[in-house]
């Protein structure tokens, strides 16, 4: 009889054999479930359930033990099971029946006698907008638990191979760590505060078995003050729930599945691992009589739990080449720019590098969240794509780094891939030769055949990695190509020109005109927008949305105007297809606007009760936006700029009279074709447009290329564009706190609109229109406002 702790070899020595280990992590995969479960005060434990479990000789010690101080014998044995690992263990491994156990435990959670919160999606964040509990308390009660549970499905959890949901308690052929979380997350009234704060649920301490827990944990510390070194004897003999070092395991993307993909994308997924998992799938669908023939119609009728634990019985492989494959083929739309990723489940960083699965537009990856894996990556797949221990190899790679001086292979490969940047060394290496992109394609899940040419593969490898593959698209390339083009042919054309001559002009001209209408109309409404929009307030802070904030933008525009103009001769109307003549005013008319603010700024105060709570309790951050219009609490330099520069822009188009060089060269004319009105016309254009783009009135994208930190741990960020133009902001900065995009992530940059010397500038992300978009459109939702908030509000520590 063991009375003393066992150290790690103890218990190596003890119990040396693979399979009792194997026993072991099935019963204490089991045992996390029940731990993690709530119970209503009637639960009971059954005869059944504990006669599953035979104890050790040290564990019926222990249990009559706990019936010594009026535990029910039911309870007594099955704590034993819940608290097994004690100085000895309390259940014997081997002769208790832990298949029998899990299939009791099925059949509780499928009569929901057991409940596991859904944490997926937005049920549970919008059903908490319905309680009346208030934002401050920290938990449910046990009876608040059991009500805002009722109706909801069975919540989806993996640990080892065990998966709860709606169909009970599943045993897939693949291990994952998916453990319970007890958390429904939500965002308090604060508008200035993007964390997503949390509130617990509770099981019924009431219930039998919670009762005598106290109890339990007393008569154990009395045996025993410490337990064995079982956590010692795990990591030795790497046995634990999932992988926790593997950089590229694949569990998180189980919080990918439950928020970023719509029930129809969803579906595709199931329907795709239904048809591609050799008959695997659809056997267990089988059995839980799901039948139909076509994988369309077996999940046509199931809804996101139900496919979300039906996708958990295959492989995170299977998951993987499920997502590739459907996103390539755009049976899930994921369009330039946009990049999924969880929503209520943000943040939940999985294993020691906090790994976060992400979608875009070459398939899955995982990132992580506290430091850049992609170089360390990219450093390991070298090692596999050239077997060093090979001289072949060795001799193929020495060749392929030939310009490199360093005294061996393994320093000319560091040095390689510290002079160039990530592309460079994954294009020249990746693409050497076809065994080298097997390679990478085996080790990172990568689909072979869905990538048809080699810019992808290069593209879906850096994805895969963890670079940046979106490249800093300029949004005006097509406008300025067609430009140049058409000052080159009105440079080469003569004064009269031909009708060769014309149709040639006029051929460039239909293109040119329409993209500088859309050039113009999409940085007049997004201007508009950006100054006049009250940010702080809206769902999503400095985001734009073109589909929504662009009939926004146009109705402030349009209301201004009619104001403005009522019972003028010649009244402007700015109707939904603005006319580059209407565009050109457009610009004054907003200047005009913006100029109107500052004679009754007063009246755009924002009230006191809007102001965010922390401004008057520190003074190490500001907030700065007084007004509820934006342009108002821009610096006065600033703000007389952008007004003179809007004006200028409206003036140089409009007495250029570039709508009637649009009218002339649209349209069939029977007088000659003006060529040198065009030409003077393209010469406006071009300053014009320039202004826009040095004003940052464009949607131009700006993304980090460098940052430098001193010993203070001062940082000096460098941002860039398309066009090479940088901007350089230093940190930290006294405005954290306004919701302002993070540096770290690509962004607009209103280089005119500063609100503080030397560059804080209004900033912008853009959301590209999409299934998933359009799911998240309305969030975050707010908690109403409370006299009893709590005082003091937690904001993320950002570069914004």
């Amino acid at each position: 009889m063991v009375h003393i702790a066992m150290n790690v070899d103890d218990l190596a020595n003890r119990y040396p054999d693979d399979e009792f280990r194997q026993r072991l992590m099935q019963m204490l995969n089991l045992r996390i479930l029940l731990t993690e479960c709530y119970i209503g005060t009637d639960y009971r434990i059954s005869k059944e359930m504990y006669e599953t479990i035979c104890l050790t000789e040290h564990g019926e010690r222990i249990a009559k033990a706990f019936m010594k101080v009026g535990m029910p014998y039911p309870e007594a044995r099955f704590l034993c099971f819940l608290r097994m690992l004690h100085v000895d263990l309390l259940v014997n491994v081997y002769d208790s029946d832990v298949g029998g156990l899990a299939e009791i435990v099925n059949q509780q959670v499928r009569d929901r006698e057991i409940l596991f919160p859904y944490t997926y999606g937005r049920l549970l964040y919008d059903k908490n907008l319905s309680t009346s509990v208030s934002e401050n308390r920290e938990g449910f009660t046990a009876a608040e638990t059991r009500e805002f549970l009722a109706g909801t499905p069975q919540g989806v959890f993996q640990v080892g191979n065990f998966v709860t949901g709606p169909f009970g308690l599943l045993k897939s052929g693949s291990r994952r760590s998916i453990l319970p979380s007890s958390d429904v997350r939500f965002h308090c009234s604060d508008m200035t505060c993007d964390i997503m704060h949390t509130r617990k649920l509770v099981t019924d301490r009431d219930a039998q078995i919670n009762k005598n827990r106290e109890a339990a944990r007393k008569v154990l510390e009395k045996d025993s003050k410490e337990i064995s070194d079982w956590t010692g004897y795990f990591e030795r003999f790497d046995v634990t729930v999932g992988r926790p070092y593997d950089d590229l395991s694949g569990d998180p993307v189980v919080y990918l599945l439950g928020d970023a993909l719509t029930l129809q994308e969803l579906q595709a997924v199931l329907a795709f691992l239904l048809d591609n998992t050799q008959g695997q799938l659809r056997q267990i669908a089988s059995q839980l009589g799901i039948t139909g023939g076509q994988a369309a119609r077996m999940v046509g009728p199931l809804n996101e739990a139900e496919l979300l634990q039906l996708a958990l019985m295959t492989s995170n492989e299977h998951i993987f080449a499920a997502l590739d494959t459907l996103v390539a083929e755009q049976d899930i739309r994921v369009p330039l720019g946009e990049i999924r990723r969880p929503m209520t489940n943000r943040g939940r960083g999985w294993g020691p590098f906090r790994l976060q699965p992400e979608l875009g537009r070459f398939g899955i990856r995982l990132r992580s969240s506290e430091q850049a894996l992609g170089p360390l990556r990219l450093r390991r797949l070298v090692t596999q794509m050239y077997e060093l221990t090979d001289p072949d190899d060795r001799e193929e790679l020495r060749w392929q780094l030939r310009d490199e001086e360093a005294p061996s292979l393994e320093g000319q490969v560091e040095q390689y891939l510290q002079m160039r940047t990530a592309r460079e060394s994954v294009t020249s290496l990746l693409l050497a030769r076809r065994r080298n992109f097997d390679v990478a394609a085996r080790n990172l899940s990568l689909g072979v055949d869905i990538f048809k040419n080699d810019s992808d593969r290069v593209n879906a490898v850096m994805w895969k990695l963890g670079f940046s593959v979106e490249d800093i698209l300029d949004p005006h390339a097509g406008f300025w190509s067609i430009h140049d083009r058409m000052t080159q042919v009105t440079r080469q054309s003569p004064i009269n020109p031909g009708a060769v001559d014309a149709e040639q002009v006029r051929r460039h001209a239909n293109s040119y005109f329409v993209k500088l209408e859309d050039l113009l109309r999409d940085s007049l409404l997004y201007t508009t927008w950006a100054l006049t929009n009250d940010h702080i307030a809206s769902t999503r802070p400095f985001l734009y949305r073109p589909t929504v904030d662009e009939t926004k933008a146009l109705g402030t525009l349009r209301s201004f105007s009619s104001a403005e103009e009522a019972g003028a001769e010649h009244q402007l109307v700015l109707d939904e297809k603005l006319t580059i003549y209407q565009l050109s005013r457009g610009f004054q008319i907003l200047a005009d606007l913006l100029s109107s603010f500052c004679g009754e700024s007063d009246k755009y105060l924002r009230p006191p009760m809007d102001l965010p709570s922390w401004r008057s309790r520190q003074s190490l951050q500001d907030f700065v936006f007084l007004h509820t219009v934006p342009f108002l609490d821009l610096l006065d330099e600033s703000r007389a700029s952008i007004i003179q520069q809007l004006r200028e822009i409206s003036r140089r188009l409009v007495g250029a009279e570039v709508n009637e060089a649009r009218n002339e060269w649209f349209h069939a004319r029977r007088s000659p074709l003006d060529i040198n009105r065009l030409r003077l016309s393209l010469e406006a254009v071009r300053d014009a447009v320039s202004w826009i783009e040095d004003g940052g009135y464009s949607r131009h994208t700006y993304r980090r290329v460098r940052i430098e930190t001193d010993e203070a741990n001062r940082r000096t960020f460098v941002l860039a564009d398309s066009r090479g133009q940088e901007v350089v902001f230093f940190r930290p900065s006294r405005f954290t706190w306004m919701s302002l995009p993070a540096l770290e992530v690509p962004q607009h940059v209103m280089l005119s609109a500063r609100f503080a010397d030397p560059t804080e500038t209004l900033r912008f992300v853009s959301e590209v229109d999409s299934p998933y978009s359009e799911m998240w459109r309305d969030f975050p939702v707010r908690m109403a406002k409370s006299a009893s908030l709590l005082t003091t509000r937690h904001h993320p520590v950002s570069a914004s």
